[in-house]
Formats: C-alpha cells, structure tokens, sequence
C-alpha cells in the first residue's frame, strides 16, 4: 500500500469548558485498501494492525485481510488472507469481522462470520489466531457448536486479562426463542427471533468450549457487545419487549460466563419498529465502569446515547445525548484505552445544506470524572463514510476508520488524529 502523509488541521477543536483539550485530525481522511469494515488496534510498540473484507477473485464470496504499519499508519504491509476458506466470509452492515490482541500484546485474534458451504442458508462463526511479530494465521476453527443451517452471526468480542477470549452472538437455532413462545401472542413480539449465546477459549484460542445461552427475544440484526471489568463478564443486545419496543439490555456474569444474571434494561426509550433496524449496542470500560453506547428513535428523537454501570450492572446511570448538532446519528462504535473512552458514530452536520449534507464521522471523549469533550466531525469520504471504528494509540493517537461505497465498490478509510488532554488521573485496571 502507498505511503500515507500526515497533514494536520490547523485550528484546534477545545472541549466545552476545558481549554486544555484540543483534536487535531488530519485534513484528507486515506484509502486504505479496496475493501470494507476496517478495524484497527495500535500496539504499544507504535505500530497499528489492521483488518478488513475484500472481494474475493472472481467475485466469489469475500475474503478477510490483515496488514500492519510500523510508522503509525504511513504505509502498510501488502494484505494477508487471513480464512483458509476463500471467500467465505460474510460481512455486511454491522455483521463485521473483529480484531483483538491478547493482553501482553504476543498473540493476535481474529473473528468473523462465515457462510456455510454446505448449507448455504446458514453460517458459522470462524476463528484464527496469530503471533503479532511475524503474522501467521492459523486454519480456522468453528465457534458455535450448532449444526443447524441457521444464522449465527452478529457477534462481539472481547479479551479478558487473564487471556479468555469471549465471543458472543445472534443464534437462530431455537427458531422463534422461549420467551418468545411463552408469549403466545406473535402480534406483540413479531421480531424477537434470535437467541444470544457465548462461547469462551481458556486456552488461547486454540478450542472453544460449550456454548452457553444467555437471553432470548432478541432483535435478530443488531451486534451484540462484550465487555470485561469488575471481575465480570458483560454483553450487551437489543431487546424485543410487548409491543415491539426494542431497548437495550445489558447481563452480566460473575463465574466467567457460565451463569449469567438476569437482564437489565439500560434505558426505557420506548423506541416502537416492527423490524430489526440493524444498529446495536457498544460496551466499553474504564477503570471499573463500564459504558454502553446506543441509537435509539424512541419518542421520535434519533439519537446517540451514553450510560454506565458502576455495579456490576444492576443499575445505569441517566442517558446522555452524544449526537447534538447531527441529524441521522447511528452506529456508534466505544473504544477505550487506561485513561478516557472515545465514541464514534456516523450522521449528518445539521447546519450543512439543511441537514442533508453528506454523512462523515464523528468523534467524541469521555473521561474517568465523567466529563465530555465537544463533538468532532473527524472525517468524510467523497460520498460519505459508514459504519465507523476507532482504536486508541500512546500518547493521544486516534485512529478512526469508516466504509465509503461509490459505484459500487467499496473503500476502507484511515483518518488520524491526536487528542491533546493533560491532567487526567489514569484510571485504575481492576484485577482479574
């Protein structure tokens, strides 16, 4: 791939009521590679990994690709095929590959959907695993343990710091789910059709242990979200409650995801759809919190939202707007490093061409006191970016990346950027 040149914007953008935070994002976003989905995890050592999904040759299926940078996103290594499977990969909307790295950095892991070759009506969830000095993926292994040809598929993903690797997902193979059918009453749970269910690796990714049911009546298109503090493990869905009210539930597990409690609502939106709107949920923790992130319509006011949970979720804190002054806001994507959690989402300026401007992507900081910084419109393709990512580097780094289709070809996009916040406390990791 061509090397990439940092321009940065001139003016710095200052979060409200605290002058010392300033973004700085380079002015032209880069085209990464001829793909879609990107995701990205810097590494302590300066370097920044990458994924994506390309076509396959032929326009037989799409592929999986992994490349890296030792310049911080100058250049990258020419991509490597990461399935052994060709063009088995699925990935569409927020039904995209992850990215993860084990906590001493040694060992890299990758997550996707995969289109059943057998039964093409169903797919399965494939796993590989890397060194991260010398990428060499190895031949996938199959995550769920249903051969049904059914959907599982929309999954998040997260690593313990002791090294467990939790995946979770949307699962069809109850059909309509058990609480869905004690109901009896399709009219008032028509889209409720998916099951979440986990699995765990304690040994590096080399097997997955029995999948374990967690919550059923889910909305069947929108990703679940994994996250790990407090000596538990969280997912976090969208609920299809009576009358087709779909809001976000958050459950949790203090035995490493073998039991899980009871499902808590996180907010009471009262968001009415009879049909998945595909955006879910993002959990992301700092220190001991853990945050959840969410689009909802609820009362007819499209929004972003924020809450957290500082006991072990039983509770959440009140909703906090995230998406102010954007029109169409969806998709947000946390990301969080030892000092402040960032968000990013797709949406519209509202006070450009009406409202009607082209989509980008935006950006904003949360800190361990609990302030926000001032909403930034990090990058636009020339159409307009989807589906946006983020990873935190040293030292204040940002990277955030997005899908742009024009013509129908798809581009993976880099934009980077440097958050210049001093003087908050280093939040504390909880121990595992």
């Amino acid at each position: 791939m061509k090397n990439i040149t940092i321009v940065l914007l001139s003016t710095m953008v200052f979060a409200a009521g605290d002058e010392s935070t300033a973004f700085q994002f380079e002015k032209d976003p880069h085209v990464i590679a001829k793909g879609r989905s990107p995701q990205f995890a810097a590494r302590r050592s300066h370097g920044l990994m990458a994924i994506f999904t390309a076509s396959a040759p032929g326009g037989s299926g799409a592929d999986l690709f992994f490349a890296s940078s030792a310049d911080v996103g100058d250049s990258f290594t020419a991509p490597q095929r990461i399935n052994n499977v060709p063009g088995e990969v699925s990935d569409h909307g927020e039904n995209s590959a992850q990215l993860l790295v084990s906590p001493d950095e040694s060992t890299l892991f990758a997550v996707w959907d995969a289109r059943d070759s057998q039964n093409p009506i169903g797919s399965h969830l494939r796993f590989s695993r890397s060194g991260a000095m010398s990428p060499s993926w190895s031949p996938a292994i199959t995550i769920d343990d249903d051969p049904q040809a059914v959907s599982h598929s929309f999954q998040g993903a997260a690593v313990a710091p002791d090294g467990t690797i939790y995946v979770a997902w949307l699962d069809s193979r109850e059909g309509k789910s058990k609480e869905h059918l004690m109901t009896g009453d399709t009219m008032t749970h028509s889209g409720g059709t998916a099951t979440v269910y986990l699995a765990r690796s304690r040994d590096g990714g080399k097997t997955f242990e029995k999948n374990v049911r967690v919550a059923g009546n889910i909305c069947p298109c929108c990703r679940v979200s994994v996250a790990i503090a407090l000596n538990r493990v969280f997912i976090a869905w969208r609920q299809v409650d009576a009358g087709d009210t779909r809001d976000i539930y958050v459950a949790s597990s203090s035995d490493r995801g073998a039991i899980w409690g009871k499902p808590v609502l996180v907010a009471r939106d009262g968001w009415k759809i009879k049909g998945c709107p595909h955006v879910g949920p993002s959990l992301a923790t700092l220190g001991n919190t853990v945050y959840v992130s969410w689009f909802s319509e609820g009362g007819g006011k499209p929004a972003v939202y924020l809450s957290s949970t500082t006991d072990g979720g039983e509770s959440f804190s009140p909703k906090r707007v995230l998406s102010d002054g954007t029109f169409d806001p969806t998709h947000p994507r946390l990301t969080s490093n030892d000092d402040k959690l960032a968000v990013v989402f797709q949406a519209r300026d509202a006070a450009r061409d009406s409202g009607w401007g082209k989509t980008g992507v935006y950006y904003r900081e949360i800190y361990p006191d609990n302030s926000i910084s001032k909403l930034v419109r990090a990058g636009e393709g020339k159409v307009g970016g989807s589906f946006p990512s983020a990873a935190l580097g040293l030292s204040g780094r940002i990277f955030v990346g997005w899908t742009e289709v024009s013509g129908g070809i798809a581009q993976a996009y880099l934009v980077r950027g440097r958050s210049l916040k001093e003087g908050f406390p280093t939040a504390q990791r909880s121990n595992w």
